[in-house]
């Protein structure tokens, strides 16, 4: 039993010279960011950041300007166009009819234009042969 005893506290004694040895949880992160720190100024991780950051920041900036811009310009809009009214059915009907009626003058116009030219040379031929000077009503 007493060997027993002796063995167990030389085993602790071995156990604690062990764990002495060992680093602690703390010296773990102390190394872990050195090391870090290390690979990134080998790789040139840093620089690599930085830059990147100098670019998004632009961009930010950049379209942070644009929204500014896009909501003016859409103000300016807002003020030189009323707001869009719904159409109902009825106005629809009634314009495409005002729509029609503009081009049946039109070509009511047009015939009418054609007709006065035809009749003026008629009036021409008629008093170059002579029947023009009795002066009748119909022509």
């Amino acid at each position: 039993m007493k060997a027993d005893i002796k063995l167990k506290r030389v085993h602790d004694v071995q156990c604690a010279l062990v764990f002495t040895d060992q680093p602690g949880p703390l010296d773990t992160m102390e190394k872990n960011t050195s090391l870090e720190a290390e690979l990134r100024q080998k790789s040139g991780l840093e620089d690599c950041n930085q830059s990147l950051s100098l670019e998004l920041n632009k961009k930010c900036k950049k379209s942070e300007s644009l929204k500014a811009a896009n909501a003016l310009l859409m103000e300016q809009i807002d003020l030189h166009f009323p707001p869009a009214i719904p159409i109902s059915l009825p106005t629809l009907i009634l314009r495409k009819k005002l729509v029609n009626a503009e081009q049946r003058m039109k070509s009511l116009k047009v015939n009418n234009s054609e007709w006065e030219v035809w009749h003026q040379a008629l009036k021409k031929a008629l008093a170059s042969e002579g029947y023009g000077r009795h002066g009748g009503p119909n022509l």
